[in-house]
């Protein structure tokens, strides 16, 4: 996984917990079963560009904050 796959996957992780939400709810949230979110969280799924707005809503953050700790390369290489 790339470096800002893991940075996605921990602030996933973070805005989850800020908000309460058991992984179990944000899956359902985002059209996931409990394995899919659990993996996201983990790291260990890619997660593709279209299921970004249904992530952001359900966590109440822009992409910006997702990607909130990447790195100036990785955020270049997306063109932010």
């Amino acid at each position: 996984m790339s470096d800002l796959g893991r940075v996605v996957a921990r602030n996933i992780r973070g805005e989850r917990s800020r908000l309460g939400l058991t992984q179990e709810e944000f899956g359902k949230l985002v059209g996931w079963s409990l394995s899919q979110a659990h993996d996201a969280e983990k790291g260990n799924r890619q997660i593709k560009v279209f299921e970004i707005p249904a992530i952001c809503k359900a966590l109440e953050v822009t992409f910006a904050d997702l990607c909130r700790g990447a790195t100036s390369e990785d955020l270049d290489a997306l063109g932010l």
